[in-house]
């Protein structure tokens, strides 16, 4: 493994690792959290989209430190420890205050703060990686370092569901929570720790690479990494206006145990382990924008599938599904970003991508929010097959509409900033899957609907 040759990328590894831990045993849980401590809908979109914008803002400051700071590597170190502190009022929080909204609203509060020392991290991280990591291995790295995350995630997510399983069978939920929440806390530390052994690579940023967010915003009609983030943020926007309610329609209205809950979300990490490591080998050989295509245009199929059945198995299948092409989805886009902007602009660009994300990612959970308050009964009796009557049906319907109209009307305006050997979508699955007979047939439909010809072009200066 040439890639894992240098100390940096090994040190990265074992950050993303603990990070790893610290997600799967914390922000896997924090709607489900939300939702113990009463938490009403708007609430719940708010938790999941609230803090994620604020702290794209932060991002803003977050490029502004990139470029001023003497040491990146130790900031981004000092930042994930203050983030390892924030984490422990969230763990106290049920013996502060009683359940309900007042709770909730404090529980938001917190996650913008931590939020906004992630705003504050991106842009550095990906500016400091950017320079350590070769060019032309960082997929098969990133492939190997998400899949070994995903393992860990997978084990964080199975272990502090049973965590809370078990206490909620004493009706001690609360010591539950507060126990994971400790626990990635202190692995959020650790994983501080382990950024300091970076190597430290100092950053000179020309004057004439510097640009405002609206100058980033005025070039979408020229700039192909501007149209690249239009569509990224497009999807996600899509994905927002049903995303932050599934844990309240899988805790409430099909009243899963904290145990079936742990299952269906584990089994989405799990699928990222089984082919993480294989998205990033193929988008070092066949480009990112040839996987967006095949992996946007499959989940935008994704929440049309909860309105077949509410079945406990069927939910997992789909959620196994669904894992694998947003893992594949997510890591293309990630890599598309090292590949589309030079050095010195890539903190800035990062930041501006999250700022136009989150604007988007919180509109479309306010949009979420409204339609489930808003949405006749009637209509939802016509939605689903074998499923209860919940008004979220209705986003879910919505958004893979909205999915749909963003592949067909935005995603065409990008291309590929590196040259690619080219390869048809049900090839890509095939390789990704290696399940030759059963993918090939059931996705050679939209194989043929979305082919794959990339070609290389010039990045996006």
């Amino acid at each position: 493994m040439s890639f894992l040759g240098s100390r940096s990328s090994k040190s990265l590894v074992r950050e993303g690792l603990l990070d790893a831990a610290k997600m799967g045993a914390s922000e896997t849980y924090l709607g489900a959290f939300g939702v113990w401590l009463g938490g009403l809908p708007y609430q719940i979109g708010a938790l999941a989209t609230l803090p994620q914008l604020v702290g794209s803002m932060a991002q803003a400051l977050g490029t502004y430190l990139s470029e001023r700071a003497r040491s990146r590597r130790d900031l981004i170190a000092r930042l994930m420890r203050i983030q390892a502190f924030l984490l422990l009022p969230v763990a106290l929080l049920p013996f502060m205050v009683t359940q309900g909204k007042t709770a909730v609203t404090i529980l938001i509060a917190v996650m913008i703060v931590y939020h906004i020392t992630v705003g504050l991290i991106s842009p550095m991280w990906n500016s400091l990686v950017g320079d350590i990591l070769p060019p032309l291995s960082r997929g098969e790295f990133f492939g190997f370092r998400n899949k070994w995350m995903a393992i860990v995630s997978f084990s964080a997510v199975i272990g502090a569901g049973q965590v809370i399983h078990w206490f909620a069978e004493f009706k001690w939920a609360a010591y539950g929570f507060c126990v994971i929440f400790s626990f990635a806390a202190i692995a959020r530390y650790f994983s501080a720790r382990q950024f300091t052994h970076v190597e430290d690579v100092s950053l000179h940023v020309p004057a004439e690479t510097k640009f405002t967010f609206w100058q980033f915003i005025r070039r979408a009609r020229h700039s192909n990494f501007v149209k690249f983030v239009l569509f990224v943020s497009c999807m996600n926007f899509a994905a927002s206006v049903s995303g932050p309610y599934f844990a309240m329609y899988m805790l409430q209205d099909l009243r899963m145990s904290y145990s079936e809950y742990m299952v269906v979300v584990a089994t989405a990490v799990l699928a990222q382990f089984v082919v993480m490591r294989s998205w990033g080998a193929l988008s070092d050989q066949f480009g990112n924008r040839t996987i967006l295509k095949v992996c946007g245009a499959i989940v935008a199929l994704n929440p049309w599938l909860w309105l077949i059945s509410s079945n406990f198995w069927y939910v997992v299948a789909v959620q196994f599904y669904s894992g694998v092409f947003w893992a594949g989805f997510t890591l293309a886009a990630a890599n598309f970003v090292f590949d589309a902007v030079t050095p010195p602009k890539r903190a800035r660009c990062v930041a501006y991508q999250s700022i136009v994300n989150g604007v988007l990612v919180f509109a479309g959970s306010l949009a979420g929010g409204w339609v489930v308050g808003l949405v006749p009964l009637d209509i939802v009796r016509h939605l689903g097959v074998w499923t209860p009557e919940s008004p979220f049906l209705a986003l879910f319907a919505l958004s893979g509409i909205l999915r749909a109209v963003v592949m067909l009307l935005i995603f065409p305006a990008f291309r590929e900033v590196r040259q690619v050997e080219s390869i048809r979508s049900h090839e890509l699955l095939i390789r990704v899957t290696s399940i030759r007979p059963l993918w090939g047939g059931t996705f050679s439909f939209i194989a043929n609907r979305y082919g794959a010809r990339s070609v290389g072009r010039d990045r996006d200066d």
